[in-house]
């Protein structure tokens, strides 16, 4: 219908008649009053004038939050050197374009967002090691995992340093970084017979074998045939760990089997049928790019067919080789924290390949204390704050000689050509965290090593612990990091790992102030963060029927190790109250719950029945009053110690100076 001049002008005059009643603050006003705040707070940011182009902006936001407003508050903080403030404004924006990727299916703004965000949010977490294992209580470990620690793994192939050696490299290898890794990898050409003399080189060095099958010829060439079968009990034969990596980066537009996650998923499903009935030797490994994210999760082919999941990160200097977009502040966990998130309560997680340049085409660049710093971060993060992530294979190839394309010829990641970064690589993997040697598949479990536990939930006790921070800041090269206790300076740090050791004996039992305080590279405190350390008592030798707890502590002690509760034990009315499923275990009782009428069976000995909230129990029929009644907290049920001793026949003792309880099965 066409509006007409007269109806155009009667239209007007009702909508300004109807302006002229609306009050001056209704949704109308509020939006100018709000744009108003936003024109403001950008006029002023332009004359520089940050501090005030802020407050504006604030009111701007108050107002609406608006994901334009967001953004331009967070720049504002950002040119005002308010870099967290700046940090948790992007995070508020990106959870703007969360939602409305939700409903477009559209990810990129969100995670564009996110990366500006992690790149100037600090974190600072407190750890604590010691040599008393975590033991693994779900007895589900995969394939070739290991129960604690980290597999070491490398690519050589091309690595100046080592490859006239031939067959040798990878005992040069080994001799040049100061110890044996565990995995060695390549690339395969999917079709191309099993590469027995590489295979049996590996072996005799010690390592087990990692291939990156490639069908370059695409999908469609791969087929349960007599190629695929001859190659399956080929590696069934090379007598050695293999984890196979079949089409990687399957998410990337870069590689020949991208755009069908239907035939993708089809084929990885084919292939590892054949393994696992010809090979079972080898594990599967399905591994994505870092990036693009949007569509990782479409390619994934199951939890039944997949053993490991992998990722591909690089530490570049630049990004694409582009000297105006510098890619310093980029955390290389960061990358990680998608794929680890979404699989690693299923999987255990590899980074399948992984550099830091220490010389970067663009501009010519040496980049020696960028590839030291973004190395410790990836190596050091993942011991402290992913447990699950098993393996870190590094990408040791100068691409500025060998690269199969130009546009891939930018970074130099070869450990062996530059001192200074093998140096620094050697003193890291050091650490026995990091293991050596992936055990056959019949093979018993590697010894444990030690446990990294956060602070907050362990006291360091007896024998010498060390206290390890992880730290990134919103400056990618921190200056120095200065820990205190008590107020006295301890330590001071100038290069991952953020640490220093403790002797427990030399504080007083009980709780004790930690400070760190972190610079940056022009030597301004760019954060500070303060945490309680407790220090216990040393831990007394155990026989193999008890087990020791202690009160708000995560971790329960064995004549083996430690085992993680959910819950640390604590005190409530008085009372000491210790979770009842673990307990009951422990004791040889078996646990159920009854969502229906809300109450715990334990039947062991004697049949016991409970409510959550009631003091009552029945113990073979016979009810009872306990002291107080169960609660449950984030998902564990807790009962009162005296409960253990009197209706479960545990034998317990509590010595509150310590605040430890033994329990003993008999």
């Amino acid at each position: 219908m066409k509006l007409t001049w007269k109806l155009l002008v009667n239209t007007c005059l009702i909508v300004l008649l109807v302006a002229a009643y609306v009050p001056i603050n209704s949704v109308q006003a509020a939006t100018t009053h709000h744009w108003k705040h936003y024109t403001q707070g950008v006029d002023l940011m332009n004359k520089g004038k940050y501090k005030e182009a802020i407050a504006q902006l604030k009111e701007a936001v108050k107002q609406t939050k608006n994901a334009s407003y967001l953004r331009k508050l967070a720049e504002a903080y950002e040119q005002d050197g308010q870099f967290q403030n700046a940090a948790n404004t992007y995070y508020e924006e990106a959870s703007i374009h969360y939602q409305l990727g939700l409903k477009s299916g559209d990810m990129n703004t969100y995670f564009a967002v996110m990366a500006m965000a992690d790149a100037l949010n600090t974190e600072v977490e407190l750890y604590i090691e010691d040599q008393i294992p975590i033991m693994e209580q779900s007895g589900k470990l995969a394939k070739f995992e290991p129960e604690t620690g980290m597999y070491i793994g490398a690519f050589i192939e091309k690595d100046s340093g080592v490859e006239s050696k031939k067959g040798e490299k990878f005992a040069a290898f080994n001799e040049l970084s100061g110890k044996q890794h565990a995995i060695y990898f390549n690339y395969h050409r999917y079709g191309a017979n099993f590469p027995h003399i590489w295979a049996s080189q590996v072996k005799e060095a010690g390592g087990a074998i990692h291939l990156a099958v490639q069908p370059e010829g695409g999908l469609s060439e791969v087929k349960d045939d007599a190629v695929l079968r001859k190659f399956a009990r080929d590696a069934q034969a090379a007598g050695v760990p293999i984890f196979l990596r079949f089409a990687s980066e399957m998410n990337g537009s870069w590689v020949k089997w991208n755009g069908n996650p239907a035939l993708y998923i089809e084929k990885f499903r084919l292939v590892a049928k054949v393994m696992k009935e010809e090979a079972p030797n080898v594990a599967m490994v399905w591994s994505p790019a870092a990036n693009p994210k949007r569509n990782i999760h479409d390619y994934y082919p199951g939890d039944d067919v997949v053993d490991w999941v992998g990722l591909s990160i690089y530490s570049v200097k630049f990004f694409n080789g582009d000297v105006k977009s510098p890619a310093d502040q980029v955390n290389p966990l960061d990358s990680l924290d998608y794929v680890y998130n979404a699989y690693a309560d299923r999987k255990p997680i590899m980074v399948s390949e992984y550099g830091a340049t220490h010389f970067s085409k663009a501009g010519n660049t040496s980049t020696v204390n960028f590839a030291i710093t973004k190395m410790n971060m990836m190596y050091h993060g993942a011991k402290l704050k992913y447990p699950r992530l098993k393996n870190i294979n590094w990408f040791s190839l100068n691409t500025l000689t060998d690269s199969h394309s130009a546009e891939r010829s930018l970074n130099n990641f070869s450990l062996t050509e530059n001192s200074s970064v093998l140096n620094a690589y050697k003193a890291m993997i050091k650490d026995p965290y990091y293991l050596s040697k992936v055990p056959s598949l019949n093979a018993a479990p590697a010894a444990l090593k030690q446990s990294v536990v956060s602070i907050e939930d362990q006291a360091a006790r007896g024998k010498q612990a060390t206290i390890t921070a992880w730290i990134k800041t919103y400056d990618p090269y921190i200056g120095k990091v200065v820990f205190s206790i008590d107020g006295k300076q301890v330590a001071e740090k100038k290069q991952y790992p953020y640490q220093f050791k403790i002797d427990p004996k030399n504080y007083t039992q009980g709780k004790h102030k930690l400070t760190v305080a972190v610079y940056d590279s022009k030597g301004r405190v760019a954060s500070t963060k303060q945490a309680t350390l407790t220090i216990g008592a040393e831990v007394e030798a155990l026989n193999a029927n008890q087990i020791a707890m202690h009160m708000n502590e995560k971790y329960v002690y064995t004549s083996k190790g430690k085992l993680e509760l959910p819950v640390a034990p604590f005190t409530s009315q008085g009372r000491t109250l210790v979770p009842l499923r673990f307990i009951s275990n422990v004791l040889g009782a078996d646990v159920k719950w009854n969502g229906t009428n809300k109450t715990i069976t334990i039947k062991g000995n004697s049949t016991i029945v409970l409510a959550e909230g009631s003091k009552t129990v029945t113990v073979n029929g016979t009810s009872s009053q306990l002291e107080v009644a169960p609660v449950t907290v984030k998902g564990t049920t807790f009962v009162p110690l005296r409960f253990v001793n009197e209706k479960l026949g545990g034998k317990v003792s509590y010595d509150s100076k310590k605040g430890r309880i033994i329990v003993s099965t008999s």
